[in-house]
């Protein structure tokens, strides 16, 4: 079968990216003809590409050249719209080869030269490749892109949504509303990583709801496995950005709460680091000043959590006694070859997320790893949980109600630690094995691409 996957962005690094690069792989695999359209230069570390290339300056042509890559059931081959200097991203940061340009910093002209030459682009690779099915993401410009070639060509698309377009294009600016409208309205059908994704996305782009499906994102679960067994005393850990949004202030705050004897490893990297690593050394000092200082300060803002916690009576001579005791470091950032051989080490994970989340990818990583993850009850991370309780036979276990978040986390923890080791291995299992079953990426891959062939 032959399939057109449109993605504006790279294969590499995080969120989207890594989507559309697994269920490429996967596709190709199962013997699927795949034409990825991107702005992924570097193919270093993606051996599943057979063939790359350029669109001609006008997008009317595609120069492809061999990759040498080992053969497969089926081909994936990357072309690379010619969009000019500037790439419009949705969160500023550096790219090679390009001018990066927040989408609400485009000028008219410039989205209007960005989208034409996608436009262009994708009538050439419809034409070219004659897809039986064309999935494209974000709620901008992808979906108004795939209108627009699809109605030249007489095709249908698939949209798929993910949150960064979301929050930081269509809830800021109207032109982007208006063509998140338009392309969402004209898809076939409209996936979501969760139900509050759909639901959010519904709530500021009307048009499209009826058509809406939920798809999770996936994981490896071929890199993220078990480990036979885990020596020493248990490990808490905690994987993604340092930002005051990703909640970690409040997980450090909890340790002091918990009762018993374990280790503590943050993996992760951002702007946040050093306020963190200040935090938990006055928390290890029993410095209250300095402690309240760098909450109010926060990141351009007070951490509104730690200084409530702060101002009542939790943060007692045995908290900080507690939290002396805990053996904690920052381990840095790992990609996720390293972080595979590290995860599945843990006993538990928390993702302390603040901020509503599209989905709850490491909880997922985490579950495919044998390690119960610790979530708020709120948005897409909220769901992973509650799924995982479900299959636990074990409700309230690993979520915690987000209103209270540091004591909220203690207590999880407490709960998480206290499982006896024989219910605990079943547990962990049962995490695996329902994880495989709902969020592998070949799950996802075969899901969209159901959709994409509806009538």
């Amino acid at each position: 079968m032959k399939i057109l996957l449109w993605h504006g962005y790279l294969l590499t690094g995080s969120g989207s990216n890594l989507y559309t690069s697994n269920i490429a792989r996967v596709w190709r695999a199962a013997g699927h003809d795949v034409l990825l359209m991107c702005q992924q230069g570097d193919l270093t570390d993606l051996p599943y590409i057979d063939a790359a290339g350029l669109f001609s300056a006008d997008n009317s042509t595609i120069d492809l050249d061999g990759t040498g890559a080992e053969r497969s059931a089926g081909r994936c081959a990357v072309a690379r719209p010619n969009i000019g200097d500037i790439l419009p991203v949705y969160v500023y940061d550096e790219y090679e080869g390009f001018t990066a340009k927040r989408f609400v910093d485009l000028t008219d002209d410039e989205l209007t030269h960005y989208t034409s030459a996608n436009v262009t682009a994708m009538k050439t690779a419809i034409e070219l490749h004659r897809p039986d099915a064309i999935i494209t993401g974000h709620e901008v410009m992808g979906p108004y892109i795939a209108r627009q070639a699809c109605g030249a060509t007489g095709t249908s698309y698939i949209a798929k949504l993910h949150g960064s377009a979301l929050e930081y294009a269509v809830k800021e600016q109207e032109r982007y509303l208006h063509f998140a409208e338009e392309g969402l309205s004209g898809a076939k059908v409209v996936t979501g990583g969760s139900r509050y994704m759909v639901e959010e996305a519904a709530r500021y782009i009307p048009g499209w709801r009826e058509s809406a499906a939920v798809v999770n994102p996936g994981c490896d679960v071929n890199l993220f496995k078990p480990f036979e067994s885990k020596r020493g005393p248990p490990v808490v850990g905690y994987v993604g950005k340092f930002i005051a949004a990703k909640g970690v202030h409040n997980f450090l705050m909890a340790l002091g709460l918990v009762a018993g004897s374990f280790r503590v490893t943050i993996v992760g990297y951002g702007g946040f680091e050093r306020e963190l690593k200040d935090l938990w050394g006055a928390i290890g000092r029993a410095d209250a000043g300095a402690l309240e200082a760098i909450a109010r300060e926060g990141e351009g803002k007070p951490l509104e959590d730690a200084l409530a916690f702060l101002q009542g009576d939790g943060a007692d001579e045995s908290y900080f006694r507690r939290a002396a005791e805990v053996d904690l470091e920052f381990a840095g950032r790992l990609d996720h070859g390293p972080l595979a051989k590290v995860l599945p080490g843990f006993f538990a994970l928390v993702i302390p997320s603040v901020v509503p989340e599209a989905f709850g990818m490491v909880a997922a990583e985490a579950a495919a790893s044998g390690v119960l993850p610790v979530v708020p009850r709120h948005s897409g991370i909220g769901e992973v949980g509650g799924v995982l309780e479900e299959a636990l036979q074990a409700p309230g276990l690993l979520t915690y109600d987000p209103a209270t978040p540091i004591e909220g986390i203690a207590a999880a923890l407490e709960r998480v630690l206290g499982i006896e080791d024989e219910t605990r291995g079943r547990m962990e299992a049962t995490a695996v094995a329902t994880a495989r079953r709902l969020w592998s990426w070949e799950h996802v891959a075969d899901q969209l691409l159901a959709h994409a062939l509806e009538r």
